[in-house]
């Protein structure tokens, strides 16, 4: 007898069979066949407006569909965090977080309000606390809470007396967010789960998604994110969808290898049309089955579809020249209540400087953007702009945007009918639009009735519209999709002027920022020279050589026997974590950079010697791991 088959039985959770969905004249998605199998993780991408929220909210249930099916297993146990949470304003964090079904969850919410409740010194109240404790113990809950509790401290959810009405913007996400992580549930739905996180805890909650056994379906513009939680990517494409296996990276390069093949057989089918066209001319009474035959395939190849124009959002707009004195801030202090969010910060800034602002939730970034900006006074020091220094300000409210508009009126009213762009030349409003991938259909729509997504590139548009030589960019990648994001990066590096960000994206702030202004305690800013990486690569260096275990990386699971790594292990994996990022950038610069094949050589050449640098400090690495 042979030896006895393992068969792996692979559960789908949840499946859809040629769903089609349409909002007015706009085919967002069709015929889509999409599955979802126990703890497969998936990403959704495309540009703003492409359909990704409305295909997650039918996946739910939340949104009506044209045809198809959508079939769910019996067993499928849905959370979600969703884009706009629903909460009674009256309810506290506690009960918000705790509300649901699952027993265990029910059960620790009533210890931790008999927990509160102990410090009234009534009887009743300890005897409560005495009956929750054994059921605690008989239901082996002390684990499950542990868990909950650690979620809750590494979002920052503190304070759970606190009512839903009176958190900010930024906490109802990371309430909403602690909410679906907690619930049970073998499927996490995610839309934008990074938005309004803090660098820390976007680590942390990377660690937590890739390490526990749940399936996951995340909408995301954070391409570290992508590429380190998900292993098959759903591309959404003007109505069109593409699935690829394999992390972000992986999808890039297999994207790139899809279009190219497609631009051959295109190449192809012109070029074979081009000499069936020569031969119906030279034969316009051939009669014969055989000929017949041939008008025929030439007709059909004219009618053929042919695959979809990629459009690129270009960004190219005219900016005053910088003069000598660029902006300088002199002994700046700022504090609210008792609360010195700014301590005595002086800094001149320099022609084309790119500075990337970076701290903690709540320590005043956004507070020393306004300043800058000249929006908020200071309580002390003062500001000194250039006379040509034009600040455009990219804050995160979209707060210009008049939503009763539609958004070509908006643009003119804006920055009238013709747009000056570089070099002087003139362009209509309309054509400007295009250029940011508002079509003619688009720009007669309302700005209430444009996606999130599509109303933050609107107000992109609108700022750089107006000239700038200064950017200040508060939170530019929250709902701004990652070609969206990818163009703009490109832009930035060419764009004359001076640029100040502050966001939690680390891809983005890798591309963009060269020199970091750090929020320390107290009101105390630092200046760091380099990139976003090297900083949080040196920040973890020193904890190890004050004997201290990372935190901000720290898996879910404890990590007691961790031993600590040489300086030179550490060092080639700072070395090794530069040439990634350095041949990732490189890659992306393929992507973009079209048919210009000695671009495309050298760029290849450059990829192939990073390669190979990588490889070798890997080998270096491998060694002093073995000794």
């Amino acid at each position: 007898m042979g030896l006895p088959v393992c068969l792996l039985v692979i559960i789908v959770l949840l499946s859809v069979s040629k769903l089609s969905k349409t909002i007015g004249e706009k085919k967002l998605f069709q015929n889509l066949d999409f599955a979802i199998s126990e703890e497969e993780k998936i990403a959704i991408v495309g540009v703003n407006g492409a359909g990704k929220s409305t295909f997650l909210r039918a996946l739910l249930g939340k949104e009506e569909v044209d045809s198809g099916q959508i079939i769910r297993n019996n067993a499928l146990k849905i959370s979600i965090l969703e884009q706009n949470p629903i909460y009674e304003p009256e309810e506290t964090i506690l009960d918000h977080i705790y509300k649901g079904d699952n027993k265990l969850v029910k059960l620790i919410r009533d210890y931790e309000l008999a927990c509160e409740n102990l410090g009234s010194g009534l009887a009743e109240a300890e005897e409560k606390y005495t009956r929750l404790s054994q059921e605690m113990d008989r239901l082996s809950a002390w684990d499950y809470e542990t868990q909950v509790k650690s979620i809750l401290k590494e979002l920052g959810v503190t304070q759970l007396e606190r009512k839903m009405s009176t958190l900010s913007g930024g906490m109802l996400k990371k309430v909403e967010l602690a909410k679906a992580l907690i619930d049970e549930s073998n499927l996490l739905v995610l839309d934008e789960p990074t938005n309004h996180l803090d660098v820390k805890s976007i680590i942390w909650l990377e660690e937590y998604l890739v390490s526990i056994k749940k399936a996951i379906i995340l909408i995301t513009h954070d391409r570290y994110f992508l590429d380190r939680v998900v292993h098959k990517i759903l591309e959404m494409d003007k109505g069109n969808y593409f699935v690829y296996t394999g992390n972000y990276s992986e999808y890039l390069e297999r994207k790139i290898a899809r279009e190219e093949t497609l631009q051959k057989q295109e190449d192809k089918a012109r070029q074979f049309l081009k000499q069936e066209i020569k031969w119906l001319k030279r034969q316009p009474k051939a009669r014969t089955t055989k000929q017949k035959a041939r008008i025929d395939r030439a007709t059909n190849l004219q009618n053929r579809e042919k695959p979809p124009e990629q459009k690129e959002l270009e960004l190219s707009v005219a900016s005053k020249r910088q003069g000598k004195t660029i902006l300088e801030l002199h002994n700046i202090q700022k504090s609210f209540s008792s609360k010195t969010l700014i301590k005595d910060f002086s800094y001149h800034f320099k022609a084309k400087e790119r500075l990337g602002i970076i701290g903690d939730n709540g320590v005043g970034k956004s507070t020393l953007l306004n300043i800058m900006a000249g929006g908020l006074q200071p309580d002390s020091g003062y500001t000194k702009p250039g006379i040509n220094t034009k600040i455009g300000y990219f804050d995160q409210n979209n707060r210009e945007l008049p939503l009763d508009r539609n958004v070509l009126d908006y643009i003119k009213d804006v920055a009238g009918e013709m747009i000056e762009v570089d070099k002087g030349e003139k362009i209509s409003a309309s054509k400007m639009l295009e250029r940011f991938l508002f079509d003619g259909k688009l720009q007669y729509t309302p700005i209430g009735k444009l996606s999130g997504g599509e109303k933050r590139r609107l107000y992109l548009v609108q700022i750089l519209m107006t000239g700038p030589n200064f950017l200040i960019l508060d939170e530019p990648t929250n709902d701004l999709d990652i070609q969206t994001l990818s163009i703009l990066e490109s832009f930035l590096d060419e764009f004359p002027g001076t640029v100040v960000t502050v966001s939690h994206d680390r891809y983005f702030m890798d591309r963009v920022a060269e020199s970091l202004i750090v929020f320390r305690n107290e009101g105390n800013l630092d200046l760091y020279v380099g990139t976003f990486s090297n900083f949080m690569e040196e920040e973890e260096m020193r904890k190890w050589e004050g004997e201290q275990i990372p935190t901000a990386v720290e898996t879910p699971k404890m990590q007691n026997n961790v031993s600590k790594p040489s300086k030179k292990v550490m060092k080639l994996e700072l070395e090794i974590s530069e040439l990634e990022a350095k041949k990732s950038d490189l890659e992306i610069k393929i992507s973009q950079t079209g048919s210009n094949l000695e671009k495309l050589s050298k760029l290849t050449e450059e990829i192939s010697q990073l390669e190979s640098e990588i490889l070798y400090k890997m080998s270096e690495w491998e060694k002093l791991h073995s000794e």
